[in-house]
C-alpha cells in the first residue's frame, strides 16, 4: 500500500469491480456474468447519524501530511463498521470538515451516515458503539507506524462527541 492511500479493508471491493468495468470499456461482453453481491456494495438503509468534533492537540494541528481516520465500531472491536476518512495533503480537506479556527488551532467536525461513510456495513441493533480516531502520519493507516488514537462512546443519533487527538 502506497502512502496516503485507503486502507486495504476499503479497497477489497473494488477488485471484483474493476476486471468488469475493464471489460465493459473494451466493448467485450464478460463470458459468465458476475454474481449481484460482488458487483455492486448493497445500499444502507440505516438512518443512523453520528457526529461531533475531534480537537487536533499539539503537533497535530500543524500537520500538513498524513490522514485522519473516523471509525464506527462495537465497543471492544477492531473492525469498523463505518468510517470517514481525510487525507491531510488535500488542498480542500475543509470540505471533509477540517477547520483552522481564528486561534490557530484545527479541529476535525464530522456526520457519519449512510452518505458519509466508505464501507457499508449495516449496523447492529445489539451493540453498543465506539467512534475511535486515528491519525497516522505516513498517511498509511494500515502500517500504525507513529499512529495516535482517541476513543469516545457512541450512540445513534449523537452529533455531540468530542474527542481530543494529538500530542501534549
Amino acid at each position: 500500500m502506497t502512502p496516503h492511500s485507503r486502507p486495504s479493508w476499503i479497497a477489497a471491493p473494488c477488485a471484483f469491480a474493476l476486471p468488469l468495468a475493464l471489460v465493459a470499456a473494451c466493448g467485450a461482453e464478460p463470458a459468465e456474468p458476475a454474481p449481484r453481491a460482488a458487483a455492486a456494495r448493497p445500499a444502507i438503509d440505516d438512518p443512523s447519524r453520528f457526529g461531533g468534533t475531534i480537537e487536533l492537540r499539539g503537533a497535530l494541528e500543524q500537520a500538513e501530511q498524513g490522514s485522519l481516520l473516523v471509525m464506527l465500531r462495537g465497543v471492544g472491536q477492531s473492525a469498523p463498521l463505518w468510517a470517514y476518512f481525510v487525507d491531510l495533503r488535500d488542498p480542500a480537506a475543509e470540505r471533509s470538515g477540517l477547520v483552522r479556527r481564528d486561534d490557530g488551532s484545527r479541529a476535525l467536525h464530522f456526520t457519519l451516515d449512510r452518505t458519509t461513510t466508505l464501507i457499508g456495513a449495516p449496523l447492529p441493533h445489539d451493540v453498543a458503539f465506539e467512534l475511535a480516531a486515528v491519525y497516522d502520519p505516513d498517511g498509511d493507516i494500515d502500517s500504525k507506524d507513529g499512529q495516535l488514537r482517541a476513543s469516545a462512546p457512541a450512540r445513534r443519533g449523537d452529533l455531540a462527541i468530542r474527542m481530543e487527538l494529538g500530542t501534549p
